[in-house]
């Protein structure tokens, strides 16, 4: 199928007229006419009848419009990805992740990918679980790694393994903590959390005398560490020496929550299904080796190595 002529034909759809559509695709109307023409006699049917001096899909045309929208949009990713690949002559692949995993996780897995593809380029971005999906459904990253209570929904998603989030403090200033059980409880001490962005609820009570608001995880751990507060953290940033430190909740955590690499619709492909998997295969042994309590002789090192 001429993919020209589609355009053409979607752009009268759009425009509602032949002469807006020839405007907006620079052609004279004659021009258009022979152009959509050209693709009736192509498909064999008709896609317009006239119903005075307005045009109106044909029952073959109204089939047309969703399919030549997915026929187009595949041919502006296959041209991207050829394109792209021509030009820097080697594989790229845009990854999102959780601040958390891109903390604490994908140092870990970034040389695996170098070993197992070494001319595959890399593009990370970190933002919220929510920000990643549309990122990911609309194409604008290939895979995300996120957090979520159950398989995001509308998305291809595997699941790497549980996102355990419980609230750690110090056991030498908070030996309290470890009785809390409620979400209420817990904000009876000094609140470390991240920022919970516009119109989403905080932990931290109106009537707090000390909190700290972080912009990501890592300064949350910092300051837990530290003895500021009590923070919300996933037990795979804790060292064993770290977690002999602190005390935590009685809070209980949400069963369904867990880690999921999403893939874009986009992204299709044989090259495209062995770097997926191993992202997934090297995550899922990372998330379980990190959660695992470690022995005393580990007690210096963090993450398999």
């Amino acid at each position: 199928m001429n993919l020209d002529r589609l355009k053409v034909f979607l752009q009268i759809v759009d425009s509602g007229s032949m002469s807006a559509a020839a405007r907006a695709v620079h052609l004279t109307q004659p021009a258009l006419s022979r152009t959509l023409k050209l693709l009736e006699e192509e498909m064999g049917v008709p896609l317009f009848a006239r119903k005075g001096r307005v045009l109106v899909l044909t029952a073959g045309g109204r089939s047309l419009v969703p399919r030549g929208r997915a026929l187009l949009a595949e041919g502006q990713r296959v041209r991207l990805e050829v394109g792209r690949s021509a030009e820097r002559a080697y594989f790229d692949v845009r990854l999102g992740a959780v601040d958390s995993v891109a903390t604490y996780l994908l140092p870990h897995l970034i040389p695996a990918l170098r070993d197992a593809f070494p001319t595959l380029a890399v593009k990370l971005s970190t933002s919220r679980t929510a920000m990643l999906l549309r990122h990911a459904r609309a194409g604008d990253l290939d895979l995300v790694v996120v957090a979520h209570s159950g398989p995001p929904p509308d998305a291809r998603a595997l699941s790497l393994g549980t996102y355990r989030l419980r609230f750690f403090g110090r056991s030498d200033l908070y030996p309290r903590l470890s009785a809390a059980r409620t979400e209420a409880e817990v904000q009876s001490f000094p609140i470390v959390e991240i920022d919970p962005g516009h119109g989403e609820p905080g932990l931290v009570p109106d009537d707090a005398l000390s909190y700290a608001v972080a912009s990501n995880v890592a300064t949350v751990k910092a300051l837990v560490l530290a003895g500021f507060g009590v923070g919300h953290l996933p037990d795979f940033m804790l060292t064993y020496q770290e977690a002999a430190t602190l005390c935590r909740a009685q809070v209980p955590h949400d069963p369904e929550c867990a880690l999921f690499l999403v893939a874009s619709p986009r992204w299709q492909g044989p090259m495209e299904a062995r770097i997926e998997a191993t992202i997934a295969r090297r995550l899922t042994r990372l998330l379980g080796d990190m959660a695992r309590p470690q022995s005393p002789s580990r007690r210096n090192q963090r993450g398999p190595q």
